[in-house]
């Protein structure tokens, strides 16, 4: 999304020629598959290390929340320097593009010469702005944690954010930004006002 915002504003006259449907199935793929890979290689790392209790204490198998069933005495110093280059890799790079390609964006706004133009221009990021910050975020959070003296409920919600709240709130923050929508939500919410009112 960041390069194709970054396309669409800083290169609007070579945005069609440049985003052909080539070049967007090859920018998905190398989404997907690069945090596949990495994700794959860190769940074949846990399944090679001991448990000693098979209760996890979290929603769903979180690397954390395995780390802490593994048997005392086992070292995880591989894992966890794994898991930092894994982290490098699915988000500190895309991280950096993303704010990479943001800060040209905010130079090309500052450049258009009128107050409506920079505002409709802006309005374009905002939702993926909002969105980048919601996921970015709580990933962050979860990387940068201090490991002692941290309470696994923290934990759990830091993920809830990150793994429902975002694709929850996912439809809301881009759709509310298409007139029509907000036309609707107003009507329905006046239809209502007027029912309530009537009785």
């Amino acid at each position: 999304m960041s390069i194709d915002r970054y396309l669409a504003i800083c290169s609007p006259l070579r945005y069609p020629a440049i985003m052909r449907h080539t070049f967007c199935v090859q920018l998905l793929s190398i989404c997907v598959a690069i945090p596949f890979v990495f994700v794959l290689y860190m769940v074949i790392l846990i399944s090679k290390l001991p448990l000693c209790c098979y209760i996890i204490d979290h929603f769903f198998c979180d690397s954390t929340a395995i780390l802490k069933l593994v048997c005392v005495g086992v070292d995880i110093n591989f894992f966890t320097l794994s898991a930092v280059i894994s982290s490098i890799f699915t988000l500190v790079i895309p991280l950096i593009i993303t704010v990479i390609s943001y800060m040209f964006i905010v130079y090309t706004i500052v450049k258009i010469p009128s107050e409506k133009g920079r505002q409709k221009t802006f309005s374009t990021c905002v939702s993926h702005l909002t969105m980048v910050s919601i996921v970015f975020g709580s990933a962050i959070f979860i990387q940068i944690r201090p490991s002692k003296g941290y309470s696994i409920l923290t934990d759990k919600i830091i993920n809830l954010v990150s793994t429902a709240m975002a694709p929850l709130l996912n439809p809301f923050i881009y759709t509310l930004r298409n007139q029509q929508v907000k036309d609707s939500i107003r009507d329905a919410a006046r239809s209502k006002r007027s029912l309530f009112c009537k009785s």
